[in-house]
């Protein structure tokens, strides 16, 4: 397989949608011309963004085949239902744990570098999970499992970021938006019919198999960087992980985009657990029916970060959110009344087009502080807050759900989604247009 690479530098590239890639041998403003630097500037190469982008769908359906098939195969083994929920919590709290040194290591070995190793890491660990059968096992599996999941993901996102600035942000949702389609469709689907015609052994080969092949596309897409390791202004890892926590004090952009983009994917994490059983115990509706919701939500998420970046891309990013989280709350409140089955089909339409608006905005912000801050300093931050928020939503979901209801709990969240609407609408009113 042939793969095309550009010859621009994202580090140095023009923010905008009207930014134009540099060419190679195009004097960058600060840089003296036939310096070192310059050179390095010119040369650096990208790679080409359909190659990247079916790399991301690849890696999404891996994914995908894994979250369907991992809790089912724990209860195939005899786990009891809180055990299939750490199954099931474990890849989370992997991503979560090694957001921050992923992005030192980032940093200091490349994305290359990082991708790869990942990939054969979990290509042999699913190769054992075939002889295992006691449910302990299988979630000490699906943990190491789980600390290699960000080795797959974090390295393309940051490869994507890095683009972004000279691919203008009407494309800012498209590497979310093939991975989406891996994780949300192709690998559910797939894996549902492996299971039920070939069995767990077929899939885990299968994914294995697909993982090494995720290793060679790797090889020839994603970009050899030899990174600072052993080079002058090379750091311990605790130091660089202490950077990046020091970045969270200092860059108050920084923070504001992960409260953000933590927010939007708590929502969407208590709406994937807690719609479909609300929606079978108080509207009658099917599982299938209900389930239908999960996708609809899915599907206009997609859309929107394949098509809402060019629609917005000339609005204000405040304006973006703000337009955002008025859709999430009125999912809230449709999802938090009685109003029957038709309101729910309608808010799961409001929440998939919400949070791909979310999902578009930040993804150019976070593209643009990694032109400014560094690869690796953002590369870890862009995947602990929604993470975190992912994990927020499911686990205190959960109790507020016990406790007081799905409805309440949607209520609740409807409150939070307000508040960053009154906060959107006094930064237009304050902060002027640039």
């Amino acid at each position: 397989m042939r793969v095309l690479v550009s010859e621009v530098n994202p580090g140095d590239a023009p923010c905008g949608p009207d930014a134009a890639p540099r060419a190679r041998g195009a004097v960058v403003p600060g840089v003296a011309a036939g310096s070192g630097d310059a050179q390095r500037v010119a040369t650096a190469r990208v790679p080409h963004l359909p190659a990247l982008l079916s790399l991301g769908m690849m890696v999404g359906t891996i994914n995908g085949l894994s979250r369907v098939a991992m809790p089912l195969y724990a209860v195939a083994s005899g786990a009891q239902a809180w055990q299939v929920g750490i199954v099931g919590g474990l890849g989370y709290m992997g991503v979560l744990l090694m957001a921050l040194p992923m992005g030192a290591w980032i940093d200091r070995h490349g994305s290359r570098t990082m991708f790869l190793r990942g990939a054969i890491a979990a290509a042999l660990l699913y190769l054992l999970l075939p002889w295992l059968h006691a449910p302990w096992h299988v979630i000490a599996l699906a943990a190491l499992l789980g600390f290699a999941l960000p080795f797959r993901t974090v390295p393309i996102q940051t490869e994507f970021l890095a683009m972004l600035p000279s691919l203008g942000p009407a494309k800012a949702g498209w590497n979310r938006g093939a991975f989406m389609l891996g994780l949300a469709f192709v690998g559910p689907a797939v894996s549902a019919a492996v299971v039920g015609s070939l069995g767990f052994t077929a899939l885990f080969l299968m994914v294995s198999a697909t993982l090494l092949l995720a290793f060679l596309v790797g090889r020839r897409v994603l970009v050899r960087r030899s990174g600072i390791a052993g080079q002058a202004d090379d750091a311990p890892l605790h130091v660089r992980i202490a950077g990046q926590i020091a970045l969270l004090r200092h860059e108050p952009l920084v923070r504001r985009t992960m409260l953000i983009d933590g927010l939007a994917q708590m929502s969407v994490a208590y709406f994937v657990v807690f719609a479909i059983p609300m929606a079978m115990r108080h509207h009658g509706m099917t599982l299938q029916a209900a389930a239908g919701l999960i996708t609809m939500q899915g599907a206009f998420y997609v859309a929107v970060l394949f098509g809402g970046g060019l629609l917005v891309a000339r609005w204000r990013d405040d304006l973006r959110y703000l337009l955002a989280f008025s859709l999430l709350t009125a999912q809230s409140l449709l999802y938090g009344t009685d109003l029957g089955a038709p309101a729910l089909w309608l808010g799961a339409a409001l929440m998939g087009v919400g949070v791909g608006l979310q999902g578009v905005t930040s993804t150019t912000r976070f593209a643009e502080l990694m032109r400014r801050l560094g690869r690796g300093r953002i590369a870890g931050v862009t995947s602990l807050a929604p993470t975190s928020g992912g994990i927020l939503g499911a686990v205190a979901g959960g109790v507020v759900s016990q406790h007081f209801g799905s409805d309440r709990g949607f209520l609740l969240l409807g409150l939070a989604q307000a508040a960053m609407v009154a906060t959107q609408v006094r930064r237009l009113r304050v902060v002027p247009a640039s």
